[in-house]
């Protein structure tokens, strides 16, 4: 297993100075919560998190599946699974939303290493799922927030409407 763990102190967070040692420009580039992100390479998976200044990287030799699941409490917010040739399975991602550059991500994925396997292997189809359940779910927030207010809005009206009933002549 090919799985190294860097903290990165040489470089402040942000810092993309393009000097020697400079890491080359990743094939696709997925941005998630805060400070997340997953960056594909031609020969490396890496997951990044800015705030700890810490990152995962996986040589793409050594992944044979990617795994991808709805979250437990939320499905909109996916979970990134990879499984190692040596037997693991690795959570590389929980809570990810960004499902438009992950898309992306999987078509590069897809063009460098053709091997690696889906599961589902449907990804595509779970992944617009996954975008149609955030669309009804912030549908129906908003349906309920406009609701609540219109609901308000007739009770205020049915007891101004009442109390002027009730004025002393």
């Amino acid at each position: 297993m090919d799985v190294e763990k860097h903290q990165n102190l040489e470089h402040p967070v942000g810092d993309d100075s393009a000097g020697p040692e400079a890491e080359p420009q990743p094939l696709a580039r997925v941005r998630y919560g805060l400070g997340k992100e997953l960056r594909l390479y031609p020969d490396a998976f890496v997951a990044r998190q800015s705030e700890v200044d810490d990152e995962l990287r996986f040589n793409l030799e050594h992944i044979q599946r990617l795994i991808l699941m709805p979250g437990e409490y939320t499905p909109s917010k996916l979970v990134l699974m990879f499984e190692l040739d040596d037997g693991n399975t690795v959570i590389i991602a929980e809570g990810m939303t960004n499902v438009r550059d992950f898309r992306r991500l999987l078509s590069a994925l897809s063009e460098v290493r053709p091997e690696i396997e889906l599961d589902p292997p449907n990804m595509d189809e779970q992944l617009m799922q996954a975008l149609d359940i955030r669309r009804r779910s912030a549908l129906g927030c908003y349906g309920f927030l406009f609701g609540s207010c219109i609901i308000a809005f007739i009770i205020y009206m049915v007891v101004a409407l009442i109390g002027q009933g009730h004025v002393p002549h």
